[in-house]
């Protein structure tokens, strides 16, 4: 880490504390409060059949990009990107323990933790085209 964070060091921070959050609460929350918000009347199974699995993928492909969004404007240390990374697997290794062991209606699944570490591994190989990307379509 820098000696001295800067107010963007602090808002990339404060955005991945954040989306850890976002992920917390979407993969600890109990199958009731899941069912509850009825996503398969909304979005039906046959429309998309692995809409789990992409919803895991996205999780952390974005959590890998806000970590590399950290390294990128050096607010960490290669040393720590990479400590960060192996956080992001063992985070994504913890949802699934947790679902499977201590969350009612829920249950771990190897498939999602496949698809958490395609979502990040994905993800650090895209960031470096990311500033490209934008700049074709908004500019």
């Amino acid at each position: 880490m820098k000696s001295k964070l800067s107010a963007r060091d602090i808002q990339s921070l404060v955005k991945l504390a954040i989306w850890v959050a976002v992920i917390a609460y979407l993969c600890f929350s109990s199958g009731d409060r899941i069912n509850n918000l009825k996503i398969n009347s909304i979005v039906p199974e046959w429309i998309i059949p692995y809409l789990d699995k992409i919803v895991h993928f996205v999780m952390f492909f974005v959590l890998a990009f806000l970590i590399k969004s950290l390294y990128w404007q050096k607010t960490v240390e290669f040393q720590g990107y990479y400590i960060l990374l192996v956080a992001g697997v063992g985070y994504a290794a913890l949802t699934e323990v947790v679902q499977y062991y201590f969350i009612y209606m829920r249950s771990g699944d190897v498939l999602d933790f496949f698809c958490d570490l395609a979502g990040m591994t994905l993800s650090v190989f895209v960031f470096p085209l990311w500033p490209r990307f934008v700049w074709r379509i908004f500019g």
